[in-house]
């Protein structure tokens, strides 16, 4: 074949392989999509994949669902996820830590994010709080050092499980204050709660929509909050790094994947419909009564905190000897 010919057939290829996305994006979607979440239905992750698919749905015209994938601390739903055919028809809702922690982790992960997953979109903080039970008595964080330091071993903390960013707050915590405190992993942060309710433990760092309601009536008292600022639901808590501890941070933040391939002109649409969705005063006003903050990153902006997070967070596990089989 003649050169020239062979050259305008390629480039009329191309073309016509571009004309075809082109289609495909501005058709998309022309069935229901799928919003995964690796946890129980009403976690925090939960609620905002909620809200996000009601809003998408509306915006996309095409139903918008979320399904629960609950099992193995979310590696199930990424797993799922991860091996998805690459058609923007599923995507999830994860929390950081399945991104940047558990790689850290774990000696073997079902998924691998670098290679089988994009992050797409930011969508919510969910700041942690050192919420203490009422038989404690510091009301300051200092006060509650001071106490660790004259009573080593004797505070007891639990989590949602070993490895779990509240698990990896708390190691921080004792790491920066140089405290000694008892670790008591639950499975799944509501147990840790009711048992810190119950006065069976000392303290937790949990999520805020966890505590909030507790510490709203007073049984709960909230001592700090892991996020670089104030956060509007407990205005008169200050930061744990304001209350003592510079340079403390370590919440938990919500956003979008979907499985590598997955055509940029579909990812591009999530990318302008979820900034849209989650700049609105009305998204802004509902999550703060749950004590969430709307996030909105650039998708670099995304992967310069999960290196951050990773850089972290990897520290804390190795300082803490923390290893999970």
């Amino acid at each position: 074949m003649h050169p020239m010919i062979q050259k305008t057939l390629l480039l009329l290829g191309a073309g016509l392989v571009f004309a075809t996305q082109a289609i495909a994006a501005d058709a998309y979607p022309d069935h229901p999509v799928r919003i995964i979440d690796g946890y129980s239905a009403g976690g925090g992750t939960d609620y905002v994949a909620r809200y996000l698919a009601s809003k998408m749905g509306a915006d996309f015209g095409a139903s918008v669902i979320v399904e629960n994938r609950p099992g193995a601390s979310g590696q199930i739903g990424m797993s799922y996820v991860a091996k998805s055919k690459p058609d923007g028809y599923t995507l999830m809702v994860i929390p950081n830590e399945l991104w940047s922690v558990a790689p850290l982790l774990y000696k073997r992960l079902p998924y691998d994010v670098e290679r089988e997953l994009t992050p797409v979109a930011t969508l919510a903080d969910i700041p942690l709080v050192l919420t203490v039970s009422a038989k404690v008595m510091a009301k300051t964080v200092p006060e509650l050092i001071a106490y660790a330091k004259a009573n080593p071993g004797k505070l007891t903390f639990g989590t949602a499980g070993a490895g779990t960013t509240h698990h990896l707050a708390a190691e921080l915590f004792k790491s920066l204050a140089k405290v000694d405190m008892v670790h008591v992993p639950y499975k799944g942060t509501s147990l840790a709660v009711s048992d810190l309710l119950a006065g069976q433990i000392d303290m937790v760092f949990s999520p805020i929509t966890a505590v909030l309601p507790h510490i709203k009536s007073g049984k709960l008292r909230a001592l700090g909050v892991t996020t670089k600022k104030r956060v509007s639901a407990l205005p008169d808590t200050p930061t744990i790094a304001e209350a003592g501890l510079p340079g403390y941070e370590g919440s938990v933040w919500v956003f979008l994947v979907a499985p590598n391939g997955t055509p940029n002109e579909v990812i591009n649409k999530w990318v302008a419909q979820a900034k849209k969705v989650f700049s609105t005063e009305e998204a802004r006003s509902l999550l703060a009564v749950q004590g969430v903050e709307t996030l909105i990153l650039t998708r670099d902006e995304i992967k310069q905190r999960n290196k951050e997070d990773s850089a972290r967070w990897k520290k804390v596990i190795n300082d803490a000897k923390i290893s999970i089989e």
